[in-house]
């Protein structure tokens, strides 16, 4: 658990605590429970329900993370390549999960790059040695791929 999913915990706790410490008297309940009590339990759930909501937040974001974490750029692929051709090409460093090459246009002509994730962070790097290869003629760059802006 990082420092920002305490602190965000410790937030929403907090102004639960407030909540139960101004809400308890206008309803009269201060005369039946001590403030401190409601108090007690508003931190209590305020910090259940802030590591729940921080948990689930910080579950997305690895989600994310992780689904580009193996993925290579590649480019100047040859127009006529097909995705099988660059699969069998990045088989021989490891286990491809998908290869995507990209193609655009009304016409959805090949623009000449893509898209290929591998099974693991170490066939990943295997595979960047292809980086300045020839493949049917034109000298491949594969390179680690980087979010999108």
């Amino acid at each position: 658990m990082s420092v920002g999913c305490v602190i965000k915990g410790i937030v929403i706790a907090a102004v639960l605590a407030l909540a139960g410490f101004f809400v308890a008297p206008v309803l009269g309940l201060d005369k039946d429970v001590p403030v401190g009590s409601l108090v007690a339990v508003g931190l209590f759930i305020g910090y259940l329900l802030g590591a729940w909501v921080t948990f689930m937040g910080g579950r997305a974001e690895h989600g994310k993370k992780a689904d580009r974490s193996n993925v290579l750029y590649v480019g100047n692929i040859p127009f006529k390549a097909r995705e099988d051709e660059v699969q069998r090409l990045f088989e021989a460093y490891g286990v491809v999960k998908s290869v995507r090459l990209v193609r655009g246009g009304p016409s959805r002509r090949p623009k000449g790059y893509g898209f290929v994730e591998m099974g693991s962070a170490g066939d990943m790097k295997a595979a960047l040695v292809l980086n300045g290869e020839d493949f049917a003629g034109r000298k491949l760059r594969v390179n680690i791929a980087r979010e999108k802006k």
